[in-house]
């Protein structure tokens, strides 16, 4: 069974730090059950990190990384803890997708430039909190064609 980490950072709105009112409950809910339910199917088990400290998500990587098959994360991909976020990732060569929720775009922000998209097997922006279950899928793609 494959070993699948969701690193969410600081303000993300699924999986630690909710709102409701922006996705409503039943969404938040419903969202966790499919990434569960897929992640069963497909034999992968899911290890769930989020912090609202940047710091504590480059410690959770380099004390798991060894354990983990693959990674699917929401990097703080505009500030300065990013650089060392990526350099954990790219530390043992663990596959990772590197995911935004749509509302980034709006904020003006281009994914082109992330300094993530090189190393990642692939970046994901999406509609709400979906882009978890995308990357899901994109890891499972990964695991299956390599």
């Amino acid at each position: 069974m494959k070993k699948v980490a969701i690193i969410n950072g600081p303000n993300i709105n699924i999986l630690g730090v909710r709102e409701p009112q922006i996705y409503g409950q039943k969404n938040l809910i419903q969202i966790e059950k499919e990434l569960e339910n897929y992640a069963k199917k497909v034999s992968m088990s899911l290890v769930f990190f989020q912090s609202n400290h940047e710091g504590n998500i480059v410690d959770f990587i380099q004390q798991n990384m060894d354990k983990l098959d693959a990674v699917i994360i929401n990097p703080a991909a505009f500030s300065k803890i990013g650089y060392s976020i990526l350099d954990a990732l790219n530390a043992n060569g663990t596959p990772y997708i590197e995911v935004h929720l749509s509302n980034i775009v709006n904020r003006g922000h281009i994914h082109d430039e992330s300094i993530f998209t090189q190393t990642s097997i692939g970046c994901i922006i999406g509609f709400k909190s979906y882009v978890y279950l995308l990357g899901l899928y994109a890891i499972n793609d990964y695991f299956n064609n390599n």
